[in-house]
């Protein structure tokens, strides 16, 4: 009988609401098949095999172009946009997504599409670095996410002529949660980080810390808890930035020496998509917002 009484108010939902709200409750009935802890095991499993990415600038000051929330189905000519944009921009030498690639099931071919076929620029290696996102997750995805990407909880060093380095922190939030392993492993990665005189450090993932309205319903922040404790890492550790999405509108919040930003959703049908560029010097981070006409519904 609950069975029937969760399936009877799904399909409800799914009648009167929109799209991405009708996924997110199928997908609280659906979920990803495998837990934080068994998602983290995973990722470790690949991460102790194959080690952490190292990306090398080809200058002392470097961007980054930060996508979120594409949730490609139907059409992606935001995704494209910000793929031929950062293809063309030969002083970038790594692109993120903080999430929520794919809208539903079977969008992952049509997602990366756009990343083989789009015209590259031969001066430098292309590289997307992603965090999974609770639509990534959705319909018991996680095998499939782990087939294409091999690791949700990892860290990835940017190294520039001279030696410098920045550190990019990937957290796997997409259920909303850290779990103890991923949040024991965050500790030991700052606390390592701590010692190699990083330039920058940024944290990146999908949820974000804060939000100012109910626009993402039950998937919204993460435990107050480990809200809190993560907040408290953050600052402990002097970390620069901490980039999220998932609320698909832009929020800066400064913390002291911390901000924390809210990249805006380049999904097709947001009324008011954009990317953000990051730029990664000697000083402290520099940002700006692309903003991208919206392809209606």
């Amino acid at each position: 009988m609950k069975k029937i009484i969760i399936l009877l108010s799904t399909i409800l939902l799914c009648a009167c609401s929109p799209d991405t709200w009708n996924l997110d409750m199928i997908g609280l009935v659906s979920g990803s098949s495998a837990g934080i802890d068994e998602r983290i095991e995973d990722s470790f499993r690949y991460n102790d095999e194959h080690g952490m990415p190292i990306i090398h600038a080809n200058s002392e000051e470097y961007k980054v172009y930060v996508a979120t929330d594409t949730h490609v189905d139907r059409t992606r000519t935001n995704w494209k946009q910000f793929i031929n944009d950062y293809r063309a921009d030969a002083n970038c030498p790594l692109a993120l997504h903080l999430g929520d690639l794919i809208n539903a099931q079977n969008h992952w071919d049509y997602m990366f599409e756009p990343v083989s076929t789009l015209p590259t620029n031969p001066m430098k290696k292309d590289t997307l670095l992603v965090v999974a996102g609770n639509h990534d997750l959705y319909f018991n995805q996680w095998k499939e996410y782990l087939r294409l990407f091999k690791t949700s909880t990892y860290y990835a060093i940017v190294r520039t002529p001279s030696g410098k380095q920045d550190l990019y922190i990937f957290v796997d939030t997409g259920e909303g949660i850290l779990g103890s392993k991923q949040t024991d492993w965050l500790k030991r990665t700052l606390t390592w980080a701590d010692s190699q005189a990083f330039r920058h450090i940024t944290v990146c993932t999908h949820t974000h810390l804060f939000k100012r309205d109910s626009s993402q319903g039950h998937t919204s922040n993460m435990p107050l808890e480990e809200t809190y404790a993560l907040l408290h890492l953050l600052k402990q550790h002097k970390v620069e930035m901490f980039w999220c999405g998932h609320d698909h509108s832009r929020e800066i919040t400064n913390l002291g020496s911390l901000t924390s930003i809210i990249v805006d959703a380049l999904f097709d049908r947001e009324p008011h998509p954009a990317y953000m560029i990051a730029t990664c010097g000697d000083e402290p981070i520099r940002y700006q917002f692309i903003n991208l006409p919206s392809n209606g519904n």
